[in-house]
């Protein structure tokens, strides 16, 4: 794969299929090619760190893809972590950035987490709830002494209130459907009245139309159908008022039977709500009845939640919970710190035993200045890089150390850091460092190229160490080939 970036543009060409992407207008974090360009790249190499912002959680930004793997000249040999700015925007950076890049887990899933912990203490609450409630409430325990008592004859005094109530309720029924086929049969006769009355005034040759007010024609079919429709008429008025007669005759009948049945109801409830036993009433033993149901949604509510909780519990026990975090930090923070040690060793960066200053979770700053911060920063990435390299699963990109000699060096110093690097230098990918170097004062270039990295390295002289500000100046042939490569993925159609 290769890239090449022109201005806010970036070209993006698959060394497999020679497909060139570009994304245009890359420099702005919320623009829509930004966060394409973030996809791709995540694509690319797996990557899916979350982090925690004050509207939720979010992707994190291109830039926490490069920071184990760069240390920029302004402030990255000062600060860790501070390579990209505005990174301390995120909630819990350091802990999540840490966590992802050590293999020890995700925030998605300390998220997920974090939500079946409150969906459990919830269940539990109102599981106590339940538990204590049917526990202390005396109304509860009278209420099932009351129901032994009562069981039987309150049984059969609610069986026959039921059947009684289901005859009551199927008459009602009827009578409010008789009615309305009566309400019916009335508009339908007023109609038909109506019809008829006007049908009068209607007769071939002799009335108008009641629309056109033409006389209307005369034939012998006309007058025909004129007194077929005539004792139509009568006929319906007849069978609609025959009908009337009997549905009102129907309706009188069910309405004394409704009423009779309602009388019986009212003594029936009286007869039952009297009886008593043991100085209990059954009306007494009714009203328990309530309380037995709550007791009874009571004991489901608490088998339901007890399976709720058991399920929960058992999901939970796929996550690693507080101290199972604790403890796999405490043992990388154990293990970087032997390797950051060892390396403090070999720079001659002082011994210190304050944790702040070993454990990588609580690195932030080093209690040293000038060449030793120097050193110590130094000894911190390869020694955090060496940890990475051992976790599975995480992304590997050249380690770039921009200006290794940025504070004021003496030779010895120089060739310390330099015999660091090549000997301690990642083993699974490049390892690329930036220099000044003046030829027309003491050039070093080519002594520190023969002294420490011999054939395998790959020297590139800017300005031919001579020149300043000379990235770009006229090229020797040798480029032609890269130029010429470089504007055909520009020009990609």
């Amino acid at each position: 794969m290769r890239t090449i970036k022109k201005d806010e543009t970036l070209f993006i060409k698959d060394s497999k299929t020679n497909k060139v992407t570009t994304y245009n207008g890359i420099g702005g974090n919320s623009s829509v090619e930004h966060y394409k360009l973030k996809e791709f790249f995540n694509s690319l190499l797996n990557f899916d760190l979350l982090l925690e912002t004050k509207n939720g959680i979010s992707k994190a930004p291109i830039e926490t893809i490069f920071l184990p793997y760069y240390v920029s000249q302004d402030v990255g040999w000062v600060y860790l972590r501070k390579s990209f700015s505005n990174l301390d925007f995120y909630k819990n950076f350091k802990e999540d950035f840490l966590d992802y890049y050590l293999g020890i887990t995700k925030l998605e899933d300390k998220e997920k987490r974090k939500a079946l912990e409150i969906q459990l203490a919830d269940k539990n609450q109102k599981y106590n709830f339940y538990l204590n409630f049917e526990k202390n409430d005396t109304v509860i325990e009278s209420s099932k002494l009351l129901d032994d008592s009562f069981k039987g004859k309150g049984q059969e005094f609610i069986n026959e209130l039921t059947n009684r109530k289901a005859s009551l309720l199927e008459l009602e029924n009827k009578y409010v459907k008789q009615s309305n086929q009566l309400t019916y049969n009335s508009q339908r006769l007023s109609v038909i009245s109506k019809v008829s009355r006007n049908h009068n005034h209607q007769f071939p040759g002799k009335d108008n139309c009641p629309i056109c007010q033409q006389i209307l024609p005369i034939d012998t079919k006309q007058i025909y159908e004129y007194y077929q429709e005539e004792n139509d008429t009568i006929k319906i008025k007849e069978k609609i008022q025959s009908e009337n007669k009997k549905i009102q005759s129907e309706l009188n009948s069910t309405n004394k039977k409704i009423e009779e049945l309602r009388s019986l109801l009212a003594k029936d409830y009286h007869k039952h709500i009297i009886y008593s036993d043991k100085n209990i009433t059954l009306d007494e033993w009714i009203k328990t009845q309530a309380n037995i149901k709550l007791d009874t949604s009571i004991n489901e509510n608490i088998g339901k939640l007890a399976k709720e909780i058991n399920d929960l519990k058992e999901e939970l026990q796929s996550f690693k919970d507080d101290d199972d975090i604790q403890s796999e930090r405490f043992i990388k923070n154990k293990k970087f710190k032997e390797f950051y040690n060892i390396n403090n060793i070999k720079l001659d960066v002082p011994k210190t035993e304050d944790s702040r200053f070993n454990y990588v979770y609580e690195l932030s700053s080093f209690p040293f200045q000038g060449v030793e911060l120097h050193l110590a920063v130094l000894s911190y990435h390869f020694a955090f890089n060496k940890v990475i390299n051992e976790t599975e699963n995480i992304h590997r990109l050249p380690l770039i150390l921009d200006s290794i000699f940025k504070e004021d060096l003496d030779g010895n110093n120089k060739e310390k850091i330099l015999d660091f690097i090549c000997k301690n230098r990642p083993n699974d990918t490049q390892t690329i460092i930036s220099v000044a170097d003046n030829k027309s004062k003491d050039t070093k270039i080519e002594f520190f190229k023969e002294k420490f990295f011999k054939t395998d390295t790959n020297l590139i002289c800017i300005g031919n160490s001579i020149d300043k500000e000379s990235i770009l100046k006229e090229h020797d042939k040798s480029l032609n080939e890269i130029l010429h490569d470089t504007f055909e993925i520009m020009e990609y159609l």
